[in-house]
């Protein structure tokens, strides 16, 4: 009976592993989706902030250059921050962006750096 259990055990943490793995290799961020900032600060943010904050990084990626700070808020619920382009770099002939994001809602702040790159005509996050 021990050995079915630990047999069983062993095969849930197995497919557990698969499905985690599967999930990282085969998922693409597209930069239109704010959820790898998901354990950062905007877990504060309401619905309209994390609206905002990815119409506002788009921009920058499309507009700013190394240095650029942007800074950005939302006056109803008082969220906000900066983003700033640390660089612009070529990978494997494509265009990319490493992005700081400074984000602050009333109870904290944090600060977390993404790169992205222009694939298909679309920001999306790299590693």
């Amino acid at each position: 009976m021990f050995c079915l259990y630990k047999t069983r055990v062993y095969l849930l943490f197995l497919v557990t592993v698969f499905m985690v793995l599967f999930f990282l290799v085969s998922s693409q961020l597209n930069a239109s989706n704010a959820g790898f900032l998901k354990y950062a600060v905007i877990a504060d943010f309401s619905a309209s902030d994390i609206k905002q904050l990815q119409e506002e990084y788009i921009q920058v990626l499309k507009s700013n250059s190394p240095g650029d700070i942007h800074s950005w808020g939302n006056n109803k619920t008082k969220n906000g921050g900066e983003i700033t382009v640390i660089k612009r770099y070529r990978q494997n002939d494509t265009e990319c962006k490493r992005l700081k994001f400074k984000n602050q809602s009333a109870s904290q702040s944090a600060i977390s750096y993404f790169n992205f790159c222009l694939i298909e005509q679309q920001w999306k996050l790299v590693n």
